[in-house]
């Protein structure tokens, strides 16, 4: 069955902002005194507000609106297009394959990224738009269902556990975990059917 759709990640998969997050989480935690020795790699990819609850508890809203305050601030200034993004980008439209951004950040964050790689893609899905974020496999399904493909007529790329998850349990047919400085099991990710690549150059022409 030929390839229609591309499902993918956005932070840390196709503008470098998986470590602005990490560096908005870590000032946040430090600016309002919350004691922890949570491992943020391992939480990265899914939504704010569980990440917030996690770490802060009863004090998560307080996290949250400073968190996204932090990375309102940091993502123009450090932000940029992955390896070979724009490209990758470029030969999915050349072959007219549909693009779902799905991601883990609030739509509002999610806008600011893509304005960094002037892309619209064909389907938007944010945490703004899901009742459970990655891995719960919700939001992928329903990036399937506004692209109005099979899991088995799309791909999958994202950069951390939860996505590989969320791909995983949505059937998705090849799906792929780009390197990245996040500490990732990535025995585990291939245990789930994904290829690992080092970067978008990869899949530039793959399909």
């Amino acid at each position: 069955m030929k390839i229609k759709g591309a499902i993918l990640d956005l932070d840390g998969t196709l503008v470098t902002t998986a470590n602005v997050h990490k560096k908005a989480w870590e000032l946040a935690i430090k600016e309002l005194g919350i004691d922890n020795n949570i491992d943020l790699d391992s939480l990265m990819g899914r939504k704010t507000s569980d990440i917030a609850k996690i770490i802060a508890g009863d004090r998560w809203k307080e996290l949250y609106d400073r968190k996204n305050e932090y990375f309102d601030e940091l993502v123009v200034k450090l932000a940029k297009p992955t390896p070979c993004c724009p490209e990758f980008l470029n030969n999915l439209r050349e072959k007219n394959i549909k693009i779902a951004v799905v991601t883990s950040s609030l739509r509002r964050s999610a806008l600011k990224s893509l304005s960094i790689l002037n892309l619209k893609p064909d389907v938007l899905i944010s945490a703004d738009d899901v009742n459970n974020g990655k891995p719960d496999p919700e939001p992928v399904k329903k990036a399937l269902q506004l692209l109005n493909l099979s899991p088995y007529e799309v791909f999958g790329v994202g950069d951390t556990l939860q996505d590989i998850v969320a791909y995983n349990k949505a059937n998705i047919r090849e799906i792929f975990i780009l390197e990245s400085d996040l500490k990732i099991d990535f025995s585990k990710a291939i245990e789930l059917g994904a290829k690992k690549i080092k970067n978008l150059c990869y899949l530039v022409n793959y399909f």
